[in-house]
């Protein structure tokens, strides 16, 4: 049994109060205001300003329970700060704490037809819904259902202490499929802890299956998707997240990542309007130029991958770089010879590709005009690719996917996230198992949709419309800002 905190029983006894109709107020309602000007007299200009029960009322209801219950109601320095702009209650982070738990008395601060609403969280109701107690409900204190989509934020008052938890052992096993209280309990939390960006609404979907797995592989648990007693209890105690991991052998150091994207920063294409496109967010180039820099790394050390994207040009309709072959001549650009010529070359044109394919943006969704919706053939990422490419670079792709997944330290992703805003429908996967696997990693490890790019432009080329149809912009300053990058590397006498 959860204890009911004092203000949620104070609420009960004023239950039934109503505002009156017509120019009359109800003396009990003005009797709450009265009250609390006697207990904070630095509150008393601000009450006086409350006038009659024709004003919105809900924040003074809460604003007297609070009171009631010694805790002293949200008052910032201005009126929208104050207890009666119901949304204030929300934005007082000192006193009032955001909450991933929903127990009675959790004030539950919304946003209704008008405004915004203030209320204090009973019990889950049918389909999901919540049932709060509180005033101005239809003008009377009572017990209304909600919309949990509704919400702006819970919160729970500091001075009140803990806020008290379920019992863990009262949580049920969850996975995907689930709804009810008990998911939108674990949205908030996975928000609260891993920065999920979930919707609460109760609705264990595939947003919330990749938030649960995420949170597992941070936390060092079994990998599974399905919210047990052992998710439950890492929840519960707030475990940390791992620590990273330590660097890959050979992996650039911070010296040389400062320097790397200084260059990029610096290079006059990080400034140029791609066509339909416009200027790039600013880490698009940086983390492009990152990644280069790695893969200067990984040719250096025969890495499998890398020596699959720097082979000579073939004379397949298959090899972008053939498709290519009179725009880099015209640049005086040769990809006759395996190297990092070709190198230099490829990651010219993968950056007009991603501006292209995303607007250089790591979290873009699939094109939602077509059809695509199964794990193997949804795009992700900044170049559009899906799983589906993945048998023309066999085993480099599956091989280099396996690697990111393992070891996340070279992706790269607080780089490529510069500049760039990601929606809660950005994020979303589409099917199950490896092919939503990798729609997961290319958006939230960008380094390792470069390497898929990279492969699926040399075997599988008109994977991509834009390739094709050869509206992706082969720039100059592009191969300008590689060969910039590639002298940097080489003199770099760190590398192995």
């Amino acid at each position: 049994m959860i204890d009911v905190p004092k203000w949620l029983e104070v609420m009960r006894t004023i239950t039934g109060t109503k505002e009156y109709a017509g120019p009359a107020n109800n003396p009990i309602i003005m009797g709450w205001v009265e009250t609390i000007a006697l207990t904070y007299p630095e509150m008393q200009a601000y009450c006086n300003g409350y006038t009659g029960d024709d004003i919105a009322w809900c924040g003074l209801t809460v604003a007297y329970c609070m009171t009631q219950a010694g805790i002293r109601p949200v008052f910032g320095p201005t009126d929208t700060d104050r207890w009666m702009w119901a949304q204030a209650w929300a934005n007082d982070a000192a006193n009032f704490k955001a909450t991933g738990r929903l127990t009675p008395g959790t004030i539950v601060v919304m946003t209704r037809s008008g405004g915004g609403h203030v209320t204090l969280f009973e019990e889950w109701g049918s389909n999901n819904m919540l049932r709060c107690r509180g005033g101005n409900q239809s003008d009377a204190v009572n017990v209304s259902s909600y919309d949990p989509s509704t919400v702006i934020r819970y919160v729970w008052p500091v001075a009140a202490g803990e806020q008290p938890q379920i019992p863990i052992e009262d949580r049920p096993m969850l996975e995907q499929g689930d709804d009810g209280p008990d998911v939108v309990d674990l949205q908030i939390m996975l928000n609260e802890q891993n920065r999920a960006g979930l919707n609460p609404d109760g609705d264990f979907g595939p947003l919330t299956d990749s938030a649960v797995t995420n949170y597992q592989r941070s936390r060092g648990l079994e990998i599974d998707g399905i919210c047990g007693q052992e998710t439950w209890g890492a929840l519960y105690d707030k475990k940390p997240p791992l620590p990273p991991p330590a660097p890959p052998p050979g992996a650039l150091t911070a010296e040389q990542q400062l320097a790397v994207r200084a260059i990029a920063r610096n290079s006059p294409i990080a400034s140029y309007a791609w066509r339909d496109r416009g200027q790039a967010p600013t880490g698009y180039t940086q983390g492009m130029a990152l990644s280069f820099a790695q893969d200067y790394v990984r040719f250096v050390v025969h890495h499998p991958t890398v020596i699959e994207m720097t082979k000579a040009r073939t004379h397949s309709d298959k090899d972008a770089l053939n498709l290519y072959a009179t725009d880099y001549a015209q640049l005086g650009a040769s990809n006759e010879h395996a190297g990092l010529d070709v190198l230099v070359n490829l990651y010219a044109l993968m950056l007009g590709s991603g501006m292209r394919e995303s607007s250089g943006r790591h979290c873009e969704g699939r094109d939602q005009s077509a059809s695509n919706v199964s794990s193997d053939t949804a795009e992700a990422g900044l170049f559009q690719t899906s799983y589906n490419a993945h048998g023309a670079s066999d085993p480099e792709f599956d091989d280099s996917m396996d690697e990111y997944m393992a070891d996340h330290a070279t992706c790269y992703l607080e780089a490529f996230a510069e500049g760039v805003s990601c929606s809660e429908s950005d994020w979303e996967c589409y099917g199950s198992g490896r092919g939503f696997e990798f729609q997961q990693l290319c958006k939230n490890c960008p380094a390792f949709a470069v390497a898929s790019h990279g492969l699926t432009l040399r075997n599988l080329c008109n994977h991509y419309g834009p390739i094709v149809r050869h509206e992706v912009e082969l720039r100059g300053d592009a191969i300008d800002l590689f060969e910039s990058l590639l002298r940097y590397m080489m003199n770099q006498k760190s590398i192995a």
